[in-house]
């Protein structure tokens, strides 16, 4: 098996980088640590990675400018699991339907959200708030419940966006969250992110959890990528799937690195 050369993005928010890259060494592998220069011709524009050829066995881990910087210029296969078109809402609602939080939504350019705000309050708010989140992996703004007098200043730089979508659904009241790392179809590992809003780490997650997301993977045979971000929640009506993300550009938590690392080596082989 080839094992990956893993190129991570120094000092990003939320990333244990220093036991990210202890993990991926004690499993063989070879790391390094980049800050992007994107503005300089190759190689220099991710200064610490300028020895790793081109067409390399490599898996970036970065945030969203860098993965799609190096996706144009770098030939690395995998290269990251970030199918950006893939995970917009508008795409993989149409796959998850039955098993979403938000069932009662609707998808609108953001200026028609605005134009609308009083009606879309009225057909899906709760105390006259709604809930706001962009279409795209990409958060132009942070999704949340709003109240409906404020949803254009709620969007904030995707005001100057008119047509970019927006996803209006009635507000729900979360009790857990989970994040759950899936490769090749199946859950590798998860972590506890927030309770009732308030961000709570915990390694792994409850069999029902595990179970749910077993079930819905089995009926389910769309994928955004070989690995990605399955994130499950519950609510008053039982347990439902909040969002997918990226894998090569979302946090893992306290989901178990061992597990994690292992199975983005072997489908990094794969690819390969």
């Amino acid at each position: 098996m080839t094992t990956p050369i893993w190129l991570l993005e120094a000092d990003v928010s939320g990333i244990n980088s220093v036991a990210l890259q202890a993990e991926v060494r004690r499993q063989g592998g070879e790391v390094h640590v980049f800050k992007p220069n994107l503005s300089a011709p190759s190689p220099r524009d991710l200064l610490g990675a300028e020895s790793v050829l081109t067409d390399a066995c490599a898996l970036v881990y970065a945030t969203h400018p860098v993965i799609e910087h190096v996706s144009r210029r770098r030939r690395w296969r995998p290269g990251a699991w970030c199918s950006f078109e893939r995970l917009r809402c508008s795409v993989y609602y149409a796959h998850l339907g039955p098993y979403l939080l938000n069932q009662n939504y609707t998808l609108l350019p953001a200026a028609e959200v605005v134009r609308h705000a009083s009606r879309l309050a009225e057909t899906y708010g709760v105390g006259g708030k709604i809930f706001l989140r962009p279409d795209t992996t990409r958060k132009a703004f942070k999704g949340g419940v709003v109240p409906a007098s404020a949803v254009e200043l709620a969007m904030g730089s995707l005001r100057r966006d008119p047509t970019a979508l927006v996803v209006v659904a009635e507000p729900q009241e979360l009790k857990r969250e989970w994040r759950l790392v899936v490769a090749g179809g199946r859950v590798v590992a998860a972590s506890l992110y927030l309770e009732r809003g308030v961000p709570s780490r915990e390694a792994g997650a409850p069999a029902e959890v595990l179970a749910y997301a077993t079930e819905l993977l089995g009926r389910v045979a769309w994928r955004p990528d070989p690995l990605f971000m399955l994130d499950v929640c519950e609510s008053s009506r039982g347990l439902s799937v909040l969002e997918l993300n990226a894998f090569s550009c979302s946090a893992f938590y306290d989901a178990p690195l061992a597990e994690v690392i292992a199975a983005a080596n072997q489908h990094a082989s794969k690819a390969w």
